[in-house]
């Protein structure tokens, strides 16, 4: 039913406990492609001396997660592909819940779970099913987008009509994935139980860096969905559009690097929010220095998901 697909890079110290997560699980319909971004370290050793004859293991240069997650798309055989980070792992009666869902729904396109940065839940009981729809996901995403790397469940008949992974994006690439797989029809679901860990070990992950503006979801956004946001007839999805874009786009507007192409990015925003827009409104130089403070930034974001979640209706 599930094909799980892991991308690795020099995560030695992590996937024993990924793998083990996913061969743990109270169902067991599922395979396991594990996608090897050319990785230096000595994990592919371990993996084959201790693996191999459970999962398939695919082996390719160094080309980033997106790729990575597409080849494994692309080999999968099972209907739903499901995606893990090789340094989280999931409860053993994730893909449990998650059939329940399918089997109790119609018209499924994707299911998240909630996932938690505490470990503990991992040897619980997660409890009895709870989940709900998204009667009206663009919505609901404005507080919280809810799907992440680690928790989410895509039917694999997207990937055969729709791009896969963006390669180009190096930040919010799978962001990206869940926004285009909820627009694109079909029913979004998503699963209060807490089942995945989402781990934040690894001070080297790539989430951890801005990267250029050219390569962010933020940066590309209102150019990538173009065509969608002119057809689209739900006004939500262009809200949600706009409101990403403020939330997201301070760090490269006050960056003397990227100041000029972020300017654009926000001039071509669908929808103005005067509370929102006041936050690009600083001088150049002093948003320049709030940015590079730890709290200031932080009371940016505080301010703004205020606006966002009780004044933005």
């Amino acid at each position: 039913m599930f094909s799980v697909v892991i991308p690795y890079y020099n995560k030695s110290k992590y996937i024993q406990r990924c793998l083990d997560s996913v061969l743990n699980q109270t169902f067991q319909e599922f395979e396991i492609i594990l996608v090897n971004d050319g990785s230096t370290d000595d994990g592919l050793g371990f993996i084959s001396g201790n693996y191999s004859n459970k999962i398939t293991v695919i082996n390719q240069d160094n080309n980033g997660v997106s790729v990575a997650r597409n080849t494994g798309i692309k080999n999968a055989k099972y209907p739903f592909v499901a995606f893990l980070d090789a340094d989280d792992c999931w409860h053993n009666q994730f893909l449990q819940k998650v059939k329940e869902v399918i089997d109790s729904e119609k018209d499924i396109k994707i299911i998240g779970a909630h996932y938690s940065r505490n470990k503990e839940f991992l040897v619980t009981d997660s409890g009895a099913l709870n989940y709900f729809k998204f009667e009206n996901y663009f919505k609901s995403a404005l507080k919280n987008t809810y799907f992440s790397s680690s928790s989410t469940i895509i039917t694999a008949d997207f990937f055969t009509k729709n791009e896969g992974f963006n390669s180009n994006l190096k930040k919010g690439e799978d962001i990206d994935v869940w926004l285009r797989a909820v627009q694109s029809g079909g029913n979004a679901f998503y699963i209060r139980n807490t089942l995945v860990y989402y781990s934040d070990e690894d001070v080297n992950q790539a989430t951890n860096t801005k990267g250029s503006i050219q390569n962010t979801l933020v940066g590309t956004i209102n150019d990538k969905y173009q065509n969608i946001l002119q057809t689209s007839h739900d006004k939500n999805f262009n809200r949600f559009v706009s409101v990403y874009v403020y939330f997201n786009l301070d760090p490269y507007y006050y960056d003397s690097e990227s100041h000029f192409l972020a300017k654009a990015v926000l001039k071509k925003n669908e929808y103005y929010f005067f509370l929102l827009h006041l936050v690009y409104w600083f001088p150049f130089g002093i948003g320049q220095k709030m940015m590079c403070s730890i709290s200031c930034r932080k009371w940016i974001r505080l301010y703004m998901k205020f606006i966002i979640r009780y004044i933005l209706k």
